[in-house]
């Protein structure tokens, strides 16, 4: 990634089947600059739930056609957004040719008909680590080898209440994974304040790729609305990552700004602390530092100037410069 950050809005079944909504959502996210979208892709509402699930009849309504989801990601595409594909069953994956990375839901872990079918494919994989523990993430780890670039914390609880997310486990990720890029799934309420500050704070701890739900109008009852929010917002949360790479973590530790410079500039320079003539050869007792209005071509420190010869009169308080004096 050229630029340090990498953000993507997440749909889920915020669009209740609606092909047209959708859209919406993909038209919104381009608006808005973020880098792709995610979309989680059921083809066959019997591959993933069971037929006595009480949300059956309803999630059976949202699943849209793999013809209609093929024209959603070529539509994606034709718009320069990346797809992030979240197979929720093993249909859905004969789409994986449209998508940058192919993310791997936390109750699919254990899917080893889904997992197989994804390790056929050449494709680099997010794994979503909310609610799993080291050693399930470190064996999908080992079971996809290279192909695993990104782990994602974070997860949803309709919505997230940030106390109970930890995000210190970003910088422990980092420290423990250090060739793959730790990300951060937000699902703090719509209302929250969390819902863009958390995005900094985990910048700060190392997270480096985003996910935020997306909605139209943020608020309205529908799907996975608790956590989605404004295409506006995100904006704004991409626009904090863009601050803090650009001027909190830019690696110039070693650089100071103008006005940083301005204000070294302020310190105490030498002055005559009596009156002296030209000749004088400076000793310690002549001199004094103090604050003055002008610091170019001046002096610091006493023992910079001890030992110099004075070519002009000098009065009490007149600061030594680089021309009254001889080396």
């Amino acid at each position: 990634m050229n630029n340090p950050t990498y953000l993507y809005t997440e749909t889920a079944f915020h669009h209740e089947g609606s092909y047209d909504y959708l859209k919406q959502l993909i038209d919104e996210t381009k608006r808005i600059g973020a880098n792709g979208i995610k979309f989680q892709v059921l083809t066959n509402t019997n591959d993933f739930i069971t037929s006595k699930h009480k949300d059956y009849k309803l999630l059976s309504d949202f699943c849209l056609s793999y013809d209609e989801w093929k024209d959603i990601f070529t539509y994606t595409q034709e718009s320069g957004l990346d797809i992030i594909l979240m197979p929720l069953n093993i249909e859905a994956m004969e789409l994986s040719h449209f998508a940058r990375y192919i993310d791997i839901h936390s109750v699919s872990f254990n899917d080893s008909d889904l997992l197989d079918k994804i390790n056929t494919k050449d494709c680099e994989i997010i794994i979503g680590v909310g609610g799993r523990t080291e050693e399930e993430i470190d064996h999908l780890i080992r079971f996809f080898g290279e192909k695993v670039k990104i782990l994602m914390a974070g997860f949803q609880s309709f919505p997230s209440d940030l106390k109970d997310v930890n995000l210190g486990k970003i910088s422990y990720y980092k420290q423990k994974y250090p060739t793959l890029d730790i990300g951060y799934a937000d699902h703090s309420s719509y209302k929250d304040p969390f819902a863009v500050l958390s995005n900094d704070y985990a910048r700060l701890l190392g997270a480096t790729v985003f996910e935020k739900h997306i909605t139209i109008h943020e608020g309205e009852e529908k799907t996975d609305y608790a956590s989605a929010v404004s295409g506006d917002k995100i904006k704004q949360i991409i626009d904090n990552l863009n601050f803090i790479n650009n001027y909190v973590l830019n690696g110039k530790y070693d650089q100071m700004s103008q006005p940083e410079k301005n204000y070294r500039n302020r310190q105490l320079i030498g002055v005559a602390a009596t009156d002296l003539p030209a000749g004088t050869v400076l000793e310690k007792k002549d001199i004094s530092l103090k604050l003055h209005h002008e610091f170019e071509n001046h002096y610091t420190t006493i023992e910079s100037l001890v030992g110099k010869k004075l070519l002009v009169n000098l009065d009490k308080d007149a600061p030594f410069n680089t021309k009254s004096l001889q080396e």
